[in-house]
């Protein structure tokens, strides 16, 4: 999957749970609704609440559809929605006539803190925590002062502290599964390495190559007849079997390792390099000629050959041979592979540390 694929489906999980969270909103709006149906709540407060709200979640969705949610810290901007619907609702607590009522309105903001677990840390969970106790607090402040009749301290301080706690409970237990739940994706993406990823190298694997060039192959053939935009190149490590034979494997690991490090270094963005298996590695170059392909190429055989191998003697030089081509539109890849292998064999039989090219000729 490419780094605009896995954003593209962040985006639309933050979506998604934002769409969740206006749908919890919505069924507060109706509570608040029938509040105003009972005649415990004025028209005036009902319709700033409405307003409010809509204009907040339209926000939020607005933002994520046009990804500019992405300039924030926490693209999700979980905190922000937790925050947001809080003040509309104490501004209906405030006015609500029956003051048991206001106990659904805490019941609703404990449900919107569980949102937290997606995104936000002990701290973060805590913090908003103090943030809706405290906005709590305030409201009974107002109320003690323009309208005492509405508030009994005594069972407002018993549920203020049943409450501090239900929510500092929320938090913890939140965090925690928050915690296991990155555990379980950093395991995860040890998994996905140790199965795509070569042990030896560390460089992706055949599989992960046969991924990548399924990717790059149906990219091109959505977009565009024109065959010369993906090339690949094919390279072997010359002489590697005496180098296993004359100083041992240890030191043929660290003639591999070392050339897939240079490798790596040598890649231009959204180029790709792996290892195709024993000492043959295929460097996947999207948006290039032949041409340009070859240029790189030799690139690589001059670096290769340049470089000092600690392990090997002095005088003692690695160098590669390549076969590079390109892929035609709508052809199977694995004649693609079969192409640059071909022309592999033919550099090495042709004596080694050069490049041979086979353009494309038949139609798939």
């Amino acid at each position: 999957m490419t780094e605009q694929d896995q954003q593209t489906k962040a985006q639309q999980l933050r979506l998604r749970r934002t769409l969740w969270g206006v749908a919890f909103q919505v069924s507060t709006a109706l509570v608040v609704f029938g509040l105003y149906l009972f005649e415990m709540l004025p028209l005036t407060p009902v319709l700033i609440y409405m307003v409010a709200i809509a204009l907040t979640s339209a926000s939020f969705v607005t933002l994520i559809r046009t990804g500019r949610n992405l300039r924030f810290t926490d693209p999700s901007m979980t905190a922000a929605q937790i925050v947001a619907p809080l003040w509309p609702a104490i501004l209906v607590m405030f006015f609500v006539t029956e003051p048991q009522v206001r106990t659904a309105f805490l019941l609703t903001a404990t449900s919107g803190l569980v949102f937290g677990m997606f995104a936000l840390s002990r701290t973060g969970m805590l913090m908003l925590s103090l943030v809706i106790v405290g906005s709590y607090l305030l409201l009974l402040i107002a109320l003690s002062v323009w309208a005492p009749e509405r508030i009994d301290w005594r069972i407002e301080t018993i549920l203020v502290f049943a409450y501090t706690a239900v929510l500092v409970t929320i938090s913890y237990l939140t965090s925690y599964i928050a915690g296991l739940r990155n555990t379980l994706r950093e395991q995860n993406l040890r998994l996905n390495d140790l199965v795509c990823r070569d042990p030896l190298t560390d460089l992706p694997n055949r599989r992960s190559l046969m991924e990548q060039l399924a990717q790059e192959t149906s990219r091109i053939d959505r977009r565009s007849t024109d065959r010369q935009q993906l090339c690949i190149s094919m390279l072997d490590i010359d002489y590697f079997k005496r180098v296993n034979d004359t100083w041992g494997h240890d030191v043929g690991d660290a003639v591999l390792r070392k050339v897939g490090a240079i490798l790596t270094r040598s890649m231009r963005k959204g180029d790709f390099v792996g290892r195709f298996g024993g000492e043959e590695f295929i460097m996947i170059l999207p948006e290039s000629s032949l041409e340009t392909a070859t240029m790189f190429a030799q690139r690589i055989c001059q670096t290769i050959a340049d470089a000092h191998f600690a392990e090997l003697p002095d005088g003692e030089k690695i160098t590669v041979s390549q076969g590079v081509t390109e892929y035609l539109n709508g052809e199977h890849i694995d004649a693609t592979i079969k192409r640059a292998d071909d022309a592999l064999y033919e550099a090495k039989h042709a004596g080694r540390n050069q490049i041979i090219i086979k353009a494309a000729t038949t139609p798939a």
